[in-house]
């Protein structure tokens, strides 16, 4: 067995990636995933969820570290033999091509017998509810339709890896809880991996099982995605989440928002604060509160959200805040 080679591994596996260009770095980048796991990656513009993408994809050189397929070292191999998937922003279907040709062009590319393309193009195309559309251009097709043309077409050739790079950012809720269903339902059904890049926190974690977060290039944190939601450990990831963070004599410490009360000045253990905005939202009231220096200024802000409560605070009321089960935090 060579010392590139791990045939009895499946899966995805990203050791030490870094790239450099023009002034950019990103990574070090190490991450491992099972068949059937999405990792979402968040993070600012410009903090190199993209490019990280096309490493993966082939797109990009890579200035150093490895990267494993189903235990196959596909580093520096070209983009067309690495197994790899992957549906755009902007969709990048061919403008001039059937939805049956988009669909046919991945396995008529990797050489496919014609009949053996026949099959799979009829295959998606009644699975992604398509055989209707099949003669169509893509022009002549709804946003939510050149979605799933998009999603069918980048697993034609049964790709082990899918990348996404925000696909879903200009689809409307309805079409984007389907398609995230799809895309949920495919990754586990075929044993696939998946890597979906976005800033959109609520779209992304609809899908992932491990989330990681980019900043500035750097690989600020990943881990299963329950574990991140409930206990970020950086302040960027919390801050990134919607917890409550602030300084402390000791350090930064995040509270989720559903464990930070709102109380009347002067109630034991409370911190005082001056509130600069209520506001409703369904059952959710938001109560931005400065603390401490913040009343006369300075100081941090915190966003406390109370479920069902019917709160009597206006503002400029002087109130209490008062925090539960605190998390430290570094200072990343």
């Amino acid at each position: 067995m060579s010392a590139s080679s791990a045939p009895e591994e499946t899966g995805l596996r990203v050791e030490q990636l870094r790239y450099a260009s023009q002034g950019f770095q990103l990574g070090p980048v190490s991450f491992r995933l099972q068949n059937g796991e999405v990792l979402g990656v968040f993070g600012p513009n410009g903090a190199g969820k993209s490019t990280l993408l096309r490493l993966l994809a082939g797109l990009e050189p890579t200035a150093e570290g490895r990267i494993w397929l189903d235990g196959r070292q596909i580093s520096g191999l070209p983009s067309h033999r690495r197994g790899v998937g992957m549906v755009f922003q902007d969709l990048a279907l061919f403008p001039q091509l059937s939805v049956w040709d988009n669909l046919a062009y991945g396995p008529r590319a990797h050489r496919w017998p014609e009949a053996k393309v026949s099959a799979r193009v009829e295959e998606l195309l009644r699975d992604f509810r398509l055989e209707p559309l099949a003669d169509r251009i893509p022009m002549n097709l709804s946003g939510g339709e050149q979605q799933r043309v998009a999603l069918a077409r980048a697993l034609a050739p049964r790709p082990r890896l899918l990348l996404f790079d925000e696909p879903l950012s200009s689809a409307d809720r309805e079409i984007r809880e389907a398609l995230q269903r799809d895309i949920r339902d495919r990754v586990v059904a075929d044993g696939l991996v998946a890597v979906y890049v976005t800033h959109d926190l609520d779209e992304g974690a609809a899908l992932a099982t491990r989330m990681a977060f980019l900043r500035d290039g750097r690989w600020v944190a990943e881990g299963p995605a329950d574990q991140i939601r409930r206990s970020p450990r950086s302040r960027f990831v919390a801050e990134f989440l919607g917890f409550n963070v602030r300084s402390t004599g000791r350090g930064w410490v995040a509270t989720d928002p559903s464990r930070t009360e709102v109380v009347p000045s002067g109630t034991p253990g409370s911190i005082p604060g001056v509130v600069r905005e209520v506001r409703r939202d369904g059952e959710l009231v938001h109560v931005s509160i400065a603390l401490g220096e913040a009343a006369s200024g300075g100081g941090i802000l915190v966003n406390s959200l109370r479920w069902g409560a019917d709160l009597a605070f206006r503002t400029s009321d002087v109130v209490g805040v008062r925090f539960r089960e605190e998390i430290p935090l570094s200072d990343e």
